[in-house]
């Protein structure tokens, strides 16, 4: 998959939506390099959106959050979560950059 690039400023955020498969077990987990400018939340919007149907998954969402200026890549990668060394089925990189 390709890398995804983006500019943020310290103090702001950027979400990250990656698309969901809780029903079947599988989750989102990341890995940073130099992340000491960004700071990484999982942002829980299911509280505030519309009842959905059984069996169906609501996206994983992530705030990436400028923390000093510099540079980080952050690789998101879906796995189930009891099997620590599964296989990934998703992967997903980004270049971020963090400005004054």
């Amino acid at each position: 998959m390709d890398t995804i690039v983006k500019t943020i400023k310290t103090g702001s955020s950027v979400p990250v939506i990656l698309p969901g498969m809780g029903t079947a077990g599988f989750q989102w987990f990341h890995s940073t390099e130099n992340g000491h400018c960004i700071e990484i939340k999982p942002y829980d919007y299911t509280q505030d959106s519309i009842v959905r149907d059984a069996g169906t998954s609501n996206d994983e969402v992530f705030m990436i959050t400028g923390v000093l200026p510099g540079h980080a890549r952050v690789t998101f990668e879906q796995r189930r979560v009891w099997e620590k060394d599964g296989q990934i089925i998703n992967t997903q990189t980004f270049d971020i950059t963090v400005t004054q």
